[in-house]
């Protein structure tokens, strides 16, 4: 897939403002959902008919975090089928909490990767890297 053709899916690697490039592990915080059965993951979803790629990854944050964020940057090569999106939120008073969707079981700040199921910490690792790099 070139990126020219669009991801099918993208998801959002989310950091607040003050910790936008700060490693995750190394004091950064990153914003994880809980997924009732694949466990821990970065929000995010299928790009939807007619989305962009940016309305699709706003329209996921909100509904799985509540929260509404700016992208500051796409990484279009790291999953064959989707983009990651570097997106920077406000700082929350709350480190953990709940939202009204049913794919979603609880939303939370990690300053590690946290216990995982389906993803591999590698995944994590690389793309706290990339979005941490200075480019």
């Amino acid at each position: 897939m070139s990126p020219n053709d669009g991801p099918v899916f993208v998801l959002a690697w989310v950091t607040t403002r003050a910790e936008k490039k700060i490693p995750l592990g190394n004091g950064g915080r990153v914003l994880f959902v809980e997924h009732p059965e694949r466990g821990w993951e970065i929000p995010g979803g299928h790009v939807e008919p007619g989305e962009t790629p940016d309305e699709a990854m706003l329209r996921e944050l909100y509904e799985e975090t509540g929260l509404r964020g700016a992208i500051q940057e796409w990484n279009t090569t790291y999953y064959p089928k989707g983009w990651v999106a570097h997106v920077v939120v406000e700082e929350t008073e709350l480190s953990e909490w709940n939202v009204r969707d049913e794919k979603v079981s609880n939303v939370k700040w990690w300053d590690e990767v946290p216990p995982l199921k389906e993803w591999t910490v590698e995944e994590f690792t690389d793309l706290s890297k990339w979005c941490c790099d200075e480019n």
